[in-house]
């Protein structure tokens, strides 16, 4: 006799489900501190505080953004004069600055958990669908 216990799609799918939302949270954008998200290279920052995610933000989270890009510009420009470190410090020392710092941070754990949900919805899906697929042959 062999002995042997079944899957269920539904369990290959909340397993998927879960396997997927780690992934999701593990590849969202990480946290930056104000100097890293002032200096850190242009698609990286993009990446960070994506043009989609900044559509649904709110009008606070908005304007936090535009401040940050500007000051980012103004750094670059900076750089061409041999200025940078100086701007940056300017910068660093706004409270202006930090307040529209403090408005996006709030927003980028949403992020995380938002790719966490939507990776572990679709690897859920794509489990349950690829168990039952594999049952069908098998049976």
């Amino acid at each position: 006799m062999s002995q042997g216990t079944t899957v269920t799609p539904f369990e290959v799918g909340a397993m998927s489900a879960v396997v997927g939302a780690g992934v999701g949270y593990a590849l969202a954008p990480r946290k930056y501190n104000l100097e890293q998200l002032l200096t850190i290279k242009p698609d990286i920052f993009e990446k960070s505080l994506p043009q989609k995610s900044m559509a649904k933000a709110s009008e606070a989270q908005k304007i936090a953004h535009s401040v940050i890009k500007e000051a980012r510009e103004a750094i670059i420009k900076a750089a061409g004069k041999n200025a940078a470190e100086e701007k940056l410090v300017e910068f660093l020392k706004s409270p202006d600055m930090y307040d529209a710092y403090k408005t996006i941070k709030g927003f980028l754990p949403k992020a995380r958990a938002q790719s966490a949900i939507v990776l572990g919805v679709i690897a859920g899906v794509i489990g349950a669908i690829v168990k039952m697929v594999y049952n069908q042959k098998h049976t």
